[in-house]
């Protein structure tokens, strides 16, 4: 069985499945005693061990919000880089994975390449201090997709981020939702809310943009007039027909993205269970902690059915999609059938003419046959009586036939037989040939 990763120290292994690269990173921070986030912009080695010095230590005890944003690397034969290239270097990553205490987890997150998200309850690698892990996971098949790992530590109440493969236009939109937060940046689940957010804009922006080619499509099939030969080419059947293999896609990793938010929407519930059941034990704020993340988690859970409800609209869409493509595809076969059947009915019709016209010549050539056999009798008595072998006017002792009769007897049958003799084999030949065209076929 595969069970989940453990909480302990990372392995060179493990460090050999991500990428490293030196690149801007944003770091974006706020403690409980800050009024509003700090942002830092970090591009190299001596940034970094300089905000290192500045960093959450677990002997200060406050807590807080600590996001990084890790730069997504330059695309790969013109395909975006996957989102395990880190944009520090490997000794940077091997420390940040110590201080934002990164659980192993997020190696499998990262490599399956799908929609996922998975939590982990319980200690550290030290075995010393409860922490809570998270990782999500955006599917691959589209471009700008995004992981993530999130570890809070109840003793402190500090949350550490890290959001894997960002551009610049997600590191904005993480920004901007973060700072108007307000109170809810205490909520550890928050940054996974804005994950989904982005997830939700990623997913639209792509059934949109199918939904404006179906659009098009559909205005132009019903408003123009349109022609069988110039819808059915090659190139127009390819459209369709790539149309509706995006649309099922497109549901495809909408329905993926669902189970995903489902099993958010139980872990919230599992998340608040776990600090209601921890009253009095760990610190003595904890029955008012539990409360707030009570009713932030219901304000989560009722954005998250929001979004559910958007994606079912999407599913509708795009099934609508595939139910109209297919429809049109079908009237037009239903036309080529109806232009396949009046051609079948025309080339019917002229078949019965031919009938009628072979049948006509054929009564004519047993007219033809029938006076052959008539006159033929009487041209060849005639044609006999007619030659020199017969002296009808011979005087005594003379014979009336002539004695080199047996050559005309003999020509005539020698020539008749070998007349029949051809027609015999030519006919044979041509049988036997037909029946070994007929053999082929059936084969």
């Amino acid at each position: 069985m595969d069970w989940p990763i453990e909480d302990t120290a990372w392995t060179s292994h493990d460090f050999g499945n991500f990428g490293f690269q030196s690149r801007s990173t944003v770091v974006l921070q706020k403690r409980e005693s800050d009024v509003s986030f700090r942002r830092y912009d970090l591009e190299d080695k001596n940034d970094w061990e300089n905000w290192f010095d500045e960093a959450p230590s677990e002997t200060t005890g406050e807590g807080g919000l600590y996001i990084i944003l890790c730069s997504r690397a330059p695309p790969v034969f013109d395909e975006d880089a996957p989102a395990s290239y880190i944009s520090v270097t490997r000794d940077t990553w091997e420390r940040i994975t110590r201080s934002f205490h990164v659980h192993r987890g997020v190696i499998r997150s990262i490599a399956r390449e799908v929609a996922c998200f998975t939590s982990f309850y319980g200690k550290d690698a030290s075995r010393t201090e409860a922490k809570i892990n998270f990782t999500a996971r955006m599917s691959k098949y589209y471009p700008r997709d995004l992981a993530l790992s999130l570890t809070y530590t109840p003793s402190t109440g500090s949350t550490f981020v890290v959001v894997y493969g960002c551009d610049a236009k997600q590191m904005r939109q993480i920004e901007k939702r973060v700072r108007v937060a307000g109170d809810t940046v205490k909520y550890p689940l928050l940054l996974i809310g804005i994950f989904v957010e982005l997830e939700r804009e990623r997913l639209m922006d792509v059934a949109d943009q199918l939904l404006d080619k179906f659009t098009l499509r559909s205005e132009y099939l019903e408003n123009e007039s349109w022609n069988l030969s110039d819808e059915m080419n090659d190139t127009k059947t390819q459209e369709y027909l790539t149309l509706c293999l995006q649309s099922r896609n497109v549901t495809d990793n909408i329905r993926a993205v669902k189970r995903q938010i489902l099993k958010l929407m139980n872990e919230i519930d599992e998340f608040g269970s776990y600090f209601a059941s921890r009253k009095g034990e760990a610190r003595s704020n904890d029955s008012k902690i539990a409360r707030r993340f009570k009713k932030d988690g219901a304000l989560m859970k009722k954005r998250l059915h929001d979004i559910l409800n958007d994606y079912d609209n999407k599913i509708d869409e795009c099934d609508m999609i595939v139910g109209n493509t297919t429809l049109a595809m079908q009237t037009v076969w239903n036309q080529i059938a109806r232009r396949d059947s009046g051609l079948n009915t025309q080339i019917a019709r002229e078949n019965t003419v031919i009938a009628s016209e072979a049948k006509r010549e054929g009564t004519q050539m047993k007219s033809i046959a029938l006076l052959t056999m008539v006159y033929l009798p009487f041209s060849s008595v005639a044609a006999i009586f007619s030659m020199d072998l017969f002296d009808w006017n011979a005087q005594d002792g003379n014979s009336v036939v002539s004695k080199y009769f047996w050559v005309f007897v003999t020509f005539a049958i020698g020539l008749t037989a070998i007349t029949l003799f051809a027609w015999y084999h030519i006919t044979c030949r041509h049988e036997k040939n037909a029946e070994k065209d007929d053999v082929g076929k059936m084969v």
